[in-house]
This record gives C-alpha cells, structure tokens and sequence, in this order.
C-alpha cells in the first residue's frame, strides 16, 4: 500500500513540478522586463538583483523574523485545531446544539478579520498575544466546518450498525465516526495552516510601529515607513515561504497519519 501511495505521489509531483517550473520563469522574467522599464524608479519595482542584495544584507534580522512568525502562527494554528474539533465534535452531537452555535463560526468567518483585528489589539495589547489571536481567529472556521462536515458524513448504515450492537455515543464517535471524518479534517488542517501564517502578519502589520523588531508584518511596515522596497519584495517572499513550507508541512504530516487511520491515503 505504502509503495502504491509513494507511486501516486511521484506521479503527482512529476506532472505538477514542470508547470511550476514554467510559471516561475514566467514570472521571473515578468519581473525581469518590468524591473528594466522601472529602472529610473527602483523604489516602485526593484530587480531581482537589489532584492536578493537586501536580502542578504538584511538576512539575520528576515530568519529572526520568521522564527517569530512561525511561532505566533503555530500558537494560533494549534489553539485553532484544538477550540475547533471540540466545537465541531461537539455540534455533531447534537442538531440543536449545531443551529445554536454553527452560525456564530460562520459570523466569525464573514467578518473580515482586518476590521476587527485593530479591536483585537485594543482588548490583548500591541504584544505577540493579539498576533496569536488574530492568528487562531483566521485558522478556525475552515477546521471547524471541515471537521463537521466530515463528522456528519460518516454512513448512516454503519451508525445504525453501531447502535444495533448497542455501541454507546462515545464508542461510535471514536471507533466509526472520527476515523471516518479523517480526510475532512486533515483536508480543514491544510486550510488553516495558510490562513494561520495569512493572520500572523496581519496582527503584525496592526502592532508594527516603524521600528525593526519582530515578525515578517513588522519587518513589511518597517521597510515601507523608510520605503525600502528591496526589503520590502524580501520579506514578502520570505512570508509567502514560510506560508508555503506551513502547508507543506501539515500537508505531508497528515498524509503520513492517514495511512494507518484511513484508506484513502493508502
């Protein structure tokens, strides 16, 4: 089964890897052409060059950066996953308790977070707990929708199954219907790791005060506010990076535990 999954894989990376390739050269030269048509205004485009210059000039204060993004985004992301399968688990339990608590994570996903999230600051401070929070507000909804939708997916000929053996509630949900909503859930976690770092650096922007101190968003305004535009195109792409290897990361974590949980991944 493991080989017929690592053959599946490969197959996927070796059609995806050269439209990748294609469409980052494409891009590339886009930025190339258009750095040469700017290049009396660098500070609205600047090239490839200065960027990767800026970058190392500027490389401890960026991987410093990161670490920090990372660990705000992670803080977020884990609370998320842990408020958002309670919530979910819990609604799948109940129609009455899903009516009643379901439209308030919708709410929380129609407002946009930028609104709130300088309420957000006001209330937890201009520290790394608002950043968190923002985070974990922007990671939670896609878990629990994933998360319940997979939960009430499970067959109702097994559900039935379970109750005709007189299996309890609790029995049900551990042995038939978590395992089930695997897939859906994993398929939420991969969502939300994005979303976790997306929210990271908007906390980051709201806190960021002009100076050089802490995560990607700050490093964003920082290099704005003195428009430093190579630094700016740096931390950018060090954002989407990480947001990128977050992804990739839960996307290949999840693969591996869905192996031995789900034949989906086998």
């Amino acid at each position: 089964m493991s080989t017929q999954t690592d053959s599946r894989w490969a197959s996927a990376v070796g059609t995806v890897a050269p439209v990748l390739v294609v469409a980052l050269l494409a891009l590339l030269g886009w930025w190339l052409l258009s750095a040469t048509v700017y290049a009396g205004r660098a500070y609205l485009l600047p090239g490839p060059g200065a960027v990767a210059a800026a970058v190392r000039e500027n490389a401890p204060a960026l991987v410093v950066a990161s670490l920090i993004t990372l660990r705000e985004a992670s803080l977020g992301y884990l609370g998320a996953i842990v408020i958002g399968v309670l919530l979910a688990a819990l609604m799948s339990q109940s129609r009455l308790i899903e009516r009643s608590l379901y439209p308030y994570a919708v709410l929380l996903q129609t407002v946009p977070v930028v609104s709130v999230a300088p309420l957000i600051v006001l209330w937890f401070g201009y520290n790394e707990s608002s950043v968190v929070v923002i985070s974990f507000v922007m990671a939670l909804f896609p878990i629990i929708n994933n998360t319940l939708l997979g939960l009430n997916s499970t067959s109702r000929t097994l559900v039935e199954l379970f109750a005709l053996h007189n299996r309890s509630r609790v029995v049900a949900f551990w042995k038939l219907r978590l395992p089930s909503a695997l897939p859906s859930i994993f398929a939420g976690l991969r969502i939300s790791a994005g979303l976790s770092v997306i929210g990271a650096i908007v906390g980051e922007f709201i806190i960021g005060s002009g100076n050089s101190q802490g995560g990607l968003g700050v490093q964003i305004v920082f290099a704005q506010g003195r428009m430093y535009t190579a630094l700016l195109f740096g931390a950018v792409i060090a954002a989407t990076l990480l947001g990128f290897m977050f992804f990739l990361l839960v996307s290949v974590v999840g693969r591996r535990l869905l192996r031995h949980w789900h034949e989906s991944a086998r």
